[in-house]
């Protein structure tokens, strides 16, 4: 991993004792009084932890997902070809897990839960808020992983890996808990500017981890054994203000608030020009629709200043590659993420040779980097209507997604409008409406981590193009369901050792339990 991508913010890392149970002790050579205690507040500590989730989030845990799940497609021969043909070896996971989760963002949530009453219960609130979701994460993303040994430092070397099935609920009661201490009142200083999410708005914090809950449930509900009236009596019992309720309510890492500070996907373009591009199976989804965010999320093919803010007609003007086809070379008649995810355009200045596809354009680089949006918000509400009988329309809801993702995406009111008066602003019922639904959320989820592919492994949609057989000789066609356990980890804990996986499709995790449709 290119230690570069890490300028997203400029901090200097805050906790020494920033330490995990999973295979290693690390030491800190500094010039410091060894006998006088080093005691970081919790506000430096909430700033690093908030810090190394944007930048894990928009880093290599976003490509891994986002080229599985079809979102963008790799060319240019390098590490991100292989992952697209799903080749992702144990060893390239090991910072994901350890650097940036464990032993980073985790460790910094338990360092500021471990201070209880000696700090205001916001940070608290907080701090279990965002536990809880990079546990969920982790997972997702690997099944069964250490959750209660875990972050115990020494005190345990080799934690082992709890069952996915018991993790969900203890994250569901970590909320819970969050939400009490979100609630509280103290005199002790509270969090605001160091708190680069909600600003230490708390009413938005509970908002944010009911929205997760309900996240979670999604998930749990495709699995056996799942009783639909435990987030029916959920739904009913939490007033809607302690959902998200508008944009503003956004799960996301703002990259415009303060100078030099620039989304990791943005970064990682200008460092690896034509590396990654956009995939034929979320553009001609949405060139079938003539989806108005194309002309924010992409740039029109092939590239030329003129055509740069003219949305073209029809399905011609953006162009995706089809995922595992690119064979080591460089395709500059693409389209390539655009101002929604990269920020706005400050020049277009075009120089002369292979650099005119994507190096011509100098972008700001702050886009937000969404992690979980009203517009999902919406389309879980929707999706659980139309499946569980939970409260609302599921119509109306599954609109409201629409119109709060063209919004938050600055589509012109007047487009958005007249994309929900074709079909696509109506959902229907059965089979066909969740694909429609889970179609819409792909669309509006678009470069946010794990959960489209999330979605793809419970629902089967979108219907993914199969990369070719030549790409990936062993794979037999089958599609990516869990990461490899790292290297590093399965070296030091024998625990995970044994239950490492030999290849992407085996062992999905425990609610993807889908038997039919893509494999």
């Amino acid at each position: 991993m290119n230690k570069t991508y890490k300028k997203i913010i400029t901090l200097t890392s805050l906790v020494a004792t920033v330490w995990l149970g999973v295979g290693c002790e690390q030491t800190l050579d500094v010039n410091t009084d060894p006998n006088k205690t080093v005691v970081n507040p919790p506000n430096l500590i909430l700033t690093s932890a908030e810090a190394q989730l944007g930048f894990s989030m928009g880093a290599d845990l976003n490509r891994y997902t986002a080229l599985f799940v079809q979102q963008i497609a790799a060319q240019n021969g390098r590490q991100t070809e292989a992952w697209d043909a799903y080749v992702l070896q144990p060893t390239e996971v090991n910072g994901v897990w350890r650097t940036n989760m464990y032993a980073g963002f985790l460790a910094d949530t338990e360092e500021i839960i471990k201070k209880g009453a000696s700090i205001h219960p916001a940070y608290l609130g907080i701090s279990k808020t965002l536990k809880a979701f990079g546990f969920s994460l982790m997972t997702d993303l690997w099944g069964d992983v250490p959750y209660t040994e875990a972050l115990k430092g020494t005190e345990n070397a080799q934690p082992k890996p709890d069952k996915s099935q018991d993790i969900y609920p203890g994250l569901l009661t970590l909320l819970d808990e969050a939400i009490v201490d979100l609630r509280k009142t103290s005199p002790l200083v509270a969090p605001t500017t160091d708190d680069y999410i909600y600003s230490g708005n708390t009413q938005r914090w509970i908002r944010f981890a009911n929205t997760l809950k309900l996240r979670l449930y999604l998930h749990m509900a495709n699995a056996s054994g799942f009783n639909a009236s435990t987030v029916q009596t959920f739904i009913a019992n939490t007033p809607a203000t302690d959902f998200m309720t508008a944009n503003s309510d956004d799960f996301q890492m703002r990259f415009d608030l303060v100078a030099q500070r620039q989304n990791p996907i943005h970064q990682f373009i200008v460092l690896r020009t034509d590396d990654i591009c956009t995939s034929s199976t979320t553009v001609n989804l949405m060139n079938g629709k003539s989806d108005p965010r194309r002309a924010l999320y992409f740039t029109a093919a092939p590239f030329s200043p003129a055509n740069l803010n003219i949305p073209p007609t029809g399905t011609t003007g953006y162009v995706g590659l089809r995922n595992g086809t690119a064979g080591g070379g460089v395709n500059t008649n693409l389209s390539r993420l655009h101002t929604y995810i990269r920020g706005a355009v400050t020049s277009t200045t075009i120089p002369a040779g292979p650099t005119l596809a994507v190096g011509g354009l100098t972008y700001a680089g702050n886009a937000s980097l969404n992690m979980l949006t009203f517009a999902e918000y919406n389309f879980i509400r929707a999706e659980m209507a139309l499946k569980y009988g939970t409260a609302g329309n599921a119509e109306e809801f599954y609109r409201a997604g629409i119109q709060f993702s063209m919004s938050d995406v600055g589509v012109p009111a007047a487009n958005a409008t007249a994309y929900l008066a074709t079909s696509a602003g109506t959902l229907g019922t059965g089979s066909a409406a969740i694909q429609k639904l889970i179609e819409e959320k792909y669309v509006a989820n678009f470069l946010v981590s794990v959960e489209p592919w999330n979605d793809w492994r419970r629902t089967g949609f979108p219907i993914l193009q199969p990369i070719p057989v030549t790409a990936n000789p062993g794979n037999n066609g089958r599609f990516p369901r869990a990461l490899p356990y790292p290297q590093q980890e399965t070296d030091a804990n024998p625990l995970l050792k044994a239950i490492q996986r030999n290849n992407l499709s085996e062992r999905p995790v425990y609610w993807d339990t889908r038997t039919t449709g893509q494999q």
